[in-house]
């Protein structure tokens, strides 16, 4: 059952264990990460990625930011960090799904007021960049 805030609830109304709640700790610790806040903010637009569209989309990101050309050894290790950091303490806190089989990401469902959130930080950052 999803509640009016769009949240996942068991058949007591409670959250289920898979959706993060505003007041875990580990929300905000997975959130600490510019780059797992710019992973979630290409899934809110596009829903469901390869991993190797999301190591793509961050290398050419973080390039932009240091006014750099991305390389293949940059592509590499940001792909490496997704599948053995990023990706497993986002699917621990239930904010995304990684399918290894496909290595599709998908976004789930989560508070409006964390888009909010996530939108304003990235927005804040290309601010920051100009």
């Amino acid at each position: 059952m999803i509640d009016d805030r769009g949240a996942a609830r068991n058949e007591r109304g409670e959250p289920t264990e898979a959706t993060p709640q505003l007041s875990d700790d580990r929300l905000y610790r997975a959130l600490a990460s510019t780059r797992r806040r710019r992973l979630l903010h290409v899934l809110l637009e596009r829903e469901e990625s390869t991993v190797e569209e999301l190591a793509t989309v961050l290398t050419g990101w973080e390039a932009t930011d240091t006014e750099t050309m991305g390389t293949v050894r940059d592509y590499n290790q940001i792909g490496i960090e997704l599948k053995h950091v990023h990706l497993p303490l986002l699917v621990d806190i239930g904010l995304i799904t990684h399918d290894r089989e496909s290595d599709t990401v998908r976004i789930e469902r989560i508070d409006p007021l964390l888009v909010e959130l996530l939108s304003r930080s990235v927005d804040a950052g290309r601010s920051s960049l100009s």
